[in-house]
């Protein structure tokens, strides 16, 4: 029994013995992690080592970091690179994952290694069969940096450039992300909820998003058609009726979008005419200014519209009526003193034209 309770305390020692305290890194290699978003969908995350120059400017590149060898790109443990979802480095697919990040310096071109294993120390048990990806850059003259930093130097709605400075040099690379894909993915997601199943605006919100970028058309029709069906409201009808259009369907679309005229508020007409004279669809505007009257009658936004619609169409004595009209109308002094600019302009419109 005593041999089986001294066997129990050697491991317990043992075990003891192999506990250190958590403390600061030794040196200037100071842990560093940066990490950026793209299109809130996507992640990039950076983990690594800095070291610093520390008065061995010139002896870095090609000295210190020899060239044509690999190295783990700062110190201690190797950097790794984390991607939230499948990638494209510099136009090579990689799959979502954390790699070990490595670095093949050369005096004209580097090559980036994204390893499998993302835990060893350094380059000691570097193994190119472990590779994911490999990828030549070129390097850049940089600014000087005593410390080596990672930064994103660009970023764009599906793609952003990281950026290896250290020393007087950089070497970026990019990183783009199906960006559209995994948005409608999301949505997609998040529609299964109750904010799908009962709010109007939640799926409205994700057809617009297909109508703007252009993209998913379908889906997006999908989505306007159930946003439709949870209450019928101008916004969705007339993304609705913008969606049908764009894929052929005219009289669909002309039929929702008569549906959204009779929902709409005085507002809600008002800026739809308004979009239209911004696509220079001045006569179609004027047809929806002139609705927006017969139906609310004489207010500020209907004679305000009417103005705006004369004018548009070189109509400036009946613009010039109406906006005299609105500004009897106006309620607050910002809105005077727009309708006075306007009704100054048009007045110099109709004398140039006599």
């Amino acid at each position: 029994m005593k041999i089986v309770y001294s066997f129990i305390f050697l491991l317990f020692a043992c075990g003891l013995q192999a506990q250190f305290l958590q403390a600061p890194p030794s040196g200037d290699n100071q842990l560093s992690i940066v990490s950026q978003s793209v299109s809130g969908v996507a992640t990039v995350t950076v983990r690594y080592n800095s070291p610093d120059v520390d008065g061995r400017q010139g002896k870095i590149w090609g000295q210190l970091v020899p060239y044509d060898q690999v190295w783990r790109v700062g110190a201690n443990e190797n950097t790794t690179i984390t991607f939230s979802a499948d990638a494209q480095v510099e136009g090579q697919a990689i799959p979502a994952g954390t790699y070990g990040f490595f670095l093949i310096p050369g005096e004209s071109s580097w090559t980036l290694i994204f390893s499998k294993t993302n835990t060893a120390w350094g380059t000691f048990v570097y193994d190119e069969t472990e590779d994911q990806l490999r990828v030549q850059v070129k390097p850049e003259n940089a600014e000087y940096n005593e410390y080596l930093t990672f930064e994103f130097t660009e970023r764009k709605p599906d793609y952003t450039v990281l950026a290896m400075k250290w020393e007087n040099l950089a070497v970026p690379f990019r990183i783009a992300f199906p960006a559209h894909e995994l948005v409608i993915e999301s949505f997609r997601a998040q529609l299964k909820s109750n904010i799908g199943l009962f709010f109007w605006e939640a799926p409205n919100q994700a057809a617009e998003y297909c109508l703007e970028h252009d993209v998913y058309l379908d889906q997006g029709l999908a989505w306007a058609e159930q946003s439709v069906q949870i209450k019928p409201q101008f916004e969705n009808l007339m993304t609705q009726s913008k969606l049908l259009e764009k894929l052929g369907k005219t009289a669909e679309a002309e039929a929702a979008k008569t549906m959204a005229m009779k929902l709409g508020t005085p507002n809600d007409l008002y800026y739809l005419a308004r979009g239209l004279q911004a696509q220079k669809e001045n006569e179609q505007a004027l047809a929806i200014y002139r609705q927006n009257q017969e139906r609310f009658g004489d207010m500020f936004i209907t004679q305000l519209g009417l103005g705006r619609g004369y004018s548009a169409t070189g109509n400036h004595a009946a613009a010039l009526k109406h906006f005299q009209q609105a500004l009897t109308l106006a309620d607050s002094p910002r809105r005077k003193e727009n309708l006075e600019r306007l009704i100054a302009q048009t007045k110099k419109a109709l004398d140039g034209k006599n």
